[in-house]
């Protein structure tokens, strides 16, 4: 009964371990992408219009048009990002954004808690 206990112990830990490891790990650390054609609530992005910066140091530098917002990034559960603006983003009144990224070779794609998606790629 010992013996059960331990090994249901051991694979609820193994579970906990692997729920917390995030997907991103070691793929986002010190790339930097630029936007590909995308539409965003409606409006027309053309091609690298946002960008994304992600120090190997957490830091982040996200580019929207000619304006550019800092702050730092950390990776969460699966596939989940959160980067953290040291200012509001206009019109989402937060400067904490959870975002689901998935990473494919020079592909980034991100998609917003609403549903929205856009896809980067890598820039060298």
């Amino acid at each position: 009964m010992r013996s059960i206990r331990l090994v249901l112990g051991a694979l609820c830990f193994a579970l906990v371990f692997t729920l917390g490891c995030s997907s991103n790990k070691g793929k986002i650390e010190g790339t930097k992408w630029a936007s590909l054609p995308g539409t965003v609530k409606g409006q027309n992005l053309p091609e690298g219009v946002l960008g994304l910066e992600f120090g190997t140091d957490k830091k982040l530098v996200y580019k929207v048009g000619p304006q550019s917002f800092t702050g730092t990034y950390s990776l969460g559960m699966g596939s989940n990002v959160t980067l953290h603006l040291d200012q509001e983003l206009p019109g989402t009144g937060r400067k904490d954004h959870v975002e689901k990224v998935s990473i494919d070779g020079d592909k980034l794609t991100m998609t917003d808690s609403d549903g929205t998606t856009l896809n980067f790629k890598k820039v060298k």
